[in-house]
């Protein structure tokens, strides 16, 4: 993405210089640089071939509308200069803003300077240039920022603030009552067409995140925004004040992975889902229902027995494929952690208090060594702890999913199978021209599902005898599967479409019989809990009583 490398000399000439690589240009007498100039393709909407960049890690160049500047697609170093400061003048439009979380920044009408410590806080502090739509909140005694850019004005700033500070509010309690940063900058794009990499979401920072998310409803958005901002922020933590020393002295042309993912990248997922339940900002079974999809996700998406160490360390290459399991397995076992925790010291230590501690021990200036962390854990918390590590994150072993439910007074079962009253087994979705709801993925339709008689595309215009539409579906379908008996006969009348495209209504009928349905991951309260489950589960949930 660079080109025209130019470096010019004291006497106005231009220098000779070799290309060792794509990122690293040899100057053989560079005292007598004077200044270097090159050209920068932006990386979102680049015509040169190869793995596109994600987006939120990216560059783009939308003259007199946004550029975005994650700055190692604008600014090397010179080698062994790295942790020297940085002065950067920049030219602007007028009217642009620059939404950053560094904090050494003069902003001027046409140009901004901007003083940075190292390179390392360079590339780690992406910067937004485009007209403000800006909101600030404080939480935890922290200035917090909230920038975007939406082409299409779907929503503001405010919006989305409005939509998060609950969730950072909570993070500050889940993390103490303040937060280790002095500013932090949330940088939203909203992009209204399909994104060159085929995916959006977003890249964390020590200062700052980065997101790039479709332009959708606003309903939609503050959902996604309040789950993704909350993993997110969460990095202040780690890496942050956590890390090793491949992450604290990290080499740029030549990188090197920590074993340690399912802290960083797991421990913080969890973490983001964990705080809105403890918090009370979810309710717990839909808590569950998130667990529930990552137990789905890790044992059927990637290789469930490869400890998680090994893929970590080799995640650049070998084991690739499977990173995104620190989404799933990673964030199962910051779980698992969390819980055993909380029964081993009657709910007065859990992974909040561990991250808490490391930190501590730690800091953002000190890295930890990457075979020294299971000791540091095992010092501040429990020899079992050390040993559900060695077997279950170094080790091959499958968490141990029913232990711990246990340990919580929760009873945890992999498979089950049990009679339930039936929609039918099929896929239910809605038209909101007709605002009827439609019939559509019947391929793993059940057998009351086919005596009935629906077929894919069929529109429901009542059933059992009621009218449904959108806003009534949820509570008639949830009245029918919780209070229908075996043998009653259910009426459902569909609009369906013959060959010729023409609307005919279609009565179906069937008595109402029980199919087998099979339970997966299936999580519930188990009665007979001991006053210390009872006590770890308070805690682990953040609820009273019994």
């Amino acid at each position: 993405f660079i080109s025209q490398f130019k470096a010019i000399g004291k006497d106005k000439r231009e220098l000779p210089f070799t290309l060792k690589d794509v990122n690293t240009y040899i100057i053989p007498d560079p005292s007598q640089i004077d200044y270097i100039t090159y050209n920068v393709e932006d990386t979102w909407d680049t015509e040169i071939k190869g793995d596109f960049v994600f987006e939120p890690g990216g560059t783009n160049i939308e003259e007199n509308k946004n550029f975005v500047l994650n700055n190692h697609g604008f600014f090397g170093y010179f080698k062994g200069m790295e942790a020297y400061n940085f002065r950067i003048e920049v030219k602007k439009p007028i009217g642009f803003y620059a939404s950053t979380g560094l904090t050494d920044l003069q902003s001027g009408t046409e140009k901004d300077v901007i003083n940075v410590f190292d390179y390392h806080d360079l590339v780690d502090s992406p910067i937004m240039y485009c007209k403000p739509d800006t909101t600030f909140i404080e939480v935890g005694g922290a200035k917090v920022l909230i920038s975007l850019y939406s082409p299409g004005k779907k929503v503001n700033s405010k919006f989305i603030a409005q939509n998060i500070d609950a969730v950072l509010n909570a993070q500050k309690d889940y993390l103490g009552g303040t937060l280790p940063v002095k500013k932090y900058a949330f940088i939203v794009y909203l992009i209204d067409h399909a994104t060159g990499s085929g995916a959006t979401g977003a890249l964390e920072h020590s200062y700052s995140s980065m997101y790039v998310l479709p332009e959708m409803d606003s309903t939609y958005l503050g959902q996604t925004m309040r789950d993704v901002a909350a993993h997110e922020f969460f990095h202040i933590v780690t890496p942050l004040n956590i890390h090793s020393e491949e992450i604290g002295n990290f080499d740029f042309n030549n990188p090197k992975m920590s074993k340690h993912l399912w802290l960083y990248e797991g421990l913080t997922e969890y973490a983001a889902h964990h705080v809105q339940v403890k918090y009370g900002l979810i309710e717990i079974d839909k808590f569950f229902e998130v667990i529930q999809d990552k137990m789905k996700e890790s044992r059927h998406r990637y290789n469930d027995t490869l400890p998680f160490t090994v893929m970590s360390k080799n995640v650049l290459d070998k084991y690739h494929e499977e990173y995104q399991n620190v989404y799933a397995k990673g964030a199962l076992i910051g779980m698992c952690l969390d819980m055993q925790l909380r029964y081993y010291s009657s709910g007065k230590y859990g992974t909040q208090d561990l991250m808490h501690d490391l930190a501590k021990k730690y800091g953002k200036n000190k890295s930890f060594k990457d075979d020294e962390l299971f000791d540091d854990i095992e010092r501040l918390t429990y020899p079992e702890i050390r040993t559900f590590l060695n077997e279950c994150v170094a080790g091959t072993k499958k968490l141990p999913f029913e232990k711990v439910f246990d340990m919580v007074g929760l009873k945890y079962t992999a498979l089950q199978t049990r009679d339930e009253i039936s929609l039918g087994g099929f896929g239910l979705g809605f038209n909101p021209e007709t605002n009827r709801a439609v019939v559509f993925d019947t391929q793993d339709m059940n057998d009351f599902g086919k005596k009935m008689g629906y077929k894919e595309g069929d529109e429901i215009l009542s059933f059992d005898g009621k009218v449904l539409t959108m806003d009534n579906a949820r509570s008639i379908i949830v009245d029918y599967l919780t209070t229908t008996k075996t043998g009653y006969k259910l009426k459902v009348v569909v609009a369906r479409k013959n060959k010729k495209g023409k609307e005919k209504n279609k009565s179906l009928k069937a008595k109402v019989k029980p199919v087998k349905v099979s339970i997966t991951n299936d999580i519930s309260v188990n009665k007979g809990a001991t006053p210390r489950q009872i006590m770890a589960r308070n805690a682990w949930l953040g609820l009273s009583g019994n």
